[in-house]
C-alpha cells in the first residue's frame, strides 16, 4: 500500500511538471492528497478488507491513512456488503462474504469531507487453480550465478485466454549461530544494580531456531490470451540464490494466483512500469494509469488512484530442504554473516560515573554469552556480551513454527 501511495504522488507531481522547461523545485509545489484506494474481492468466503489513504509528497514517509469513511459494496440484486473501520485506514467487512459469478459489483465510499466515489462494476472472472509448484536448481547467466527457481503451473481448462497476477508468502528456517541455554535478567536498574544468570525457558525462547515470514513486494503478471490454450506453464515466481540463508535450512512458498480481467492486468501493469526507477519520468502520465473507481461529482478534477479488484483465487503451498538438493556440506551465506557481528564486549556492572554499562548495553541490543575465561581482558566486568542478532534470530522472525508448518 504505502509503495502504491509513494508511486502514485510522484505521478500526480509529474503532471505538474510536464512540459515545464526549468527545473522546479518538489518543495514550492502545491500539493493536493488524492484518494488512494487498495481494495480486493475474492471468490473467498471471509471478511475482506479494504485500505484508504491519501497521496504524501515526494519527501514524506508516513503514511495518511483515510479515517472515518463509510465504506460499502452492492451488487446488482440489492445486496449491501457494510465495511467498517478496523484501523486507521483500513476497513474490513462486517460479515464474511464470497464474489459470485454472474453477479456485477460495485464499490462506493464516503469520506469524512462529504466526497463520494464509485467504481464500474465488477465481475467474477472464471476460476482457474494451481496445478504444480515446482522448484529447480538453474544456471542465472546475467548474473552468473545459480538460483532455486520456483516455477507455477496452472490447470489446463477450455477457456479462452486469462490474465493473471500472483503473490507469494515465503517462510524459511534459520538457526541462531551462537547460541546458549542462559540469558541475563535486570533484577535492578537503580544503585545497587543487580543482574543474575538465568536459564531460559523454551517454551518462550524456543531452542535456537526461528521462522521469519515475508511476502511478496513485486508485480507478478502473465497472460494466455495470446497461447494457443488457457495454461500458465513453469512461470517463475522466486529467484533465490542458492547461498542465500533463505534456502539454507528447510524453506517454504504459498503461492496465490488470481485470475483477473484486462482492466486489471493493464492497471497492474502500468503501476508495475512506474514501480521501476528508470521509468519514473517517462512519458506515460497519471491520466493513464486505468482506475475504475471515480469521484461522482468531480470525476476529472478529483483524480482517484488506485483499483476495485474483483477476482477468483486459488493456493498452493511447497515445502523443500536443502538437503534435498545439495550435500551437507555445500555452504552458504548464514544471516548472521550480513550483520556486523563484533567481538565480545565486557561492561562493568557499575562505572566511576555511578551509570551501570552492564545494563545499558543490555538494553541497547547486546546478550550474555559465554566465552573462554583467559580471553577476558583485565579490568573488565563480570560478563561477556554479543549483538543480540549474534546469539538469538528472533529479531528476524518468530521462535516457533507457524502452525502450517511441517519438517
Amino acid at each position: 500500500m504505502k509503495r502504491l501511495i509513494k508511486i502514485a504522488s510522484i505521478l500526480i507531481s509529474l503532471v505538474i511538471v510536464h512540459s515545464c522547461i526549468e527545473a522546479i523545485e518538489f518543495e514550492n509545489i502545491t500539493f493536493d492528497g488524492n484518494l488512494v484506494v487498495k481494495a480486493l474481492i475474492t471468490n473467498e468466503t471471509k471478511k475482506h478488507t479494504i485500505e484508504l489513504s491519501r497521496t504524501i509528497p515526494i519527501d514524506s514517509t508516513k503514511l495518511n491513512p483515510e479515517k472515518n469513511a463509510r465504506v460499502f459494496i452492492a451488487d446488482n440484486s440489492g445486496m449491501i456488503f457494510d465495511f467498517v473501520e478496523i484501523n486507521d485506514g483500513t476497513y474490513e467487512s462486517t460479515t464474511n462474504f464470497a464474489a459470485q459469478a454472474n453477479k456485477l459489483y460495485t464499490l462506493n465510499i464516503e469520506t469524512s469531507d462529504g466526497q463520494s466515489y464509485s467504481s464500474i462494476q465488477e465481475t467474477l472472472p472464471k476460476t482457474n487453480s494451481i496445478s504444480n509448484l515446482k522448484v529447480g536448481v538453474e544456471d542465472n547467466e546475467i548474473e552468473n550465478i545459480r538460483e532455486m527457481v520456483i516455477r507455477v503451473d496452472s490447470d489446463l481448462t477450455s477457456d479462452e485466454g486469462k490474465y493473471y497476477r500472483y503473490e507469494y508468502e515465503e517462510t524459511y528456517k534459520i538457526k541462531t549461530p551462537l547460541w546458549t541455554n542462559d540469558e541475563l535478567k535486570i533484577i535492578s536498574d537503580t544503585k545497587p544494580y543487580e543482574v543474575i544468570l538465568v536459564q531460559k525457558d523454551p517454551a518462550v525462547a524456543g531452542v535456537g531456531f526461528c521462522y521469519p515470514t515475508e511476502k511478496s513486494n513485486q508485480i507478478f503478471l502473465t497472460e494466455t490470451i495470446n497461447l494457443g490454450q488457457d495454461q500458465v506453464v513453469g512461470f517463475p515466481i522466486r529467484q533465490i540464490p542458492i547461498d542465500n540463508y533463505r534456502v539454507g535450512l528447510r524453506y517454504s512458498i504459498l503461492v496465490k494466483q488470481y485470475v483477473i480481467n484486462q482492466n486489471t492486468f493493464d492497471f497492474y501493469t502500468l503501476l508495475d512500469k512506474f514501480a521501476e526507477p528508470d521509468n519514473i519520468f517517462s512519458q506515460t502520465q497519471v491520466g493513464n494509469i486505468p482506475s475504475n473507481i471515480s469521484n461522482n461529482k468531480f470525476p476529472t478534477e478529483d483524480r482517484v488512484i488506485g483499483f476495485f479488484e474483483v477476482s477468483s483465487v486459488s493456493e498452493k503451498r511447497l515445502f523443500f530442504n536443502r538437503s534435498d538438493y545439495f550435500g551437507l556440506d555445500t555452504p552458504f551465506i548464514n544471516y548472521w554473516e550480513l550483520i556486523f557481528c563484533v567481538e565480545p564486549i565486557y561492561p562493568l556492572v557499575e562505572n566511576a560515573l555511578g551509570q551501570s554499562p552492564l545494563i545499558i548495553a543490555l538494553r541497547e541490543n547486546w546478550s550474555f554469552f559465554p566465552v573462554e575465561s583467559e580471553d577476558v581482558p583485565p579490568n573488565s566486568g563480570p560478563y561477556s556480551l554479543l549483538r543480540t542478532e549474534c546469539t538469538n534470530c528472533s529479531k528476524f522472525g518468530p521462535v516457533f513454527p507457524p502452525s502450517f508448518w511441517v519438517e
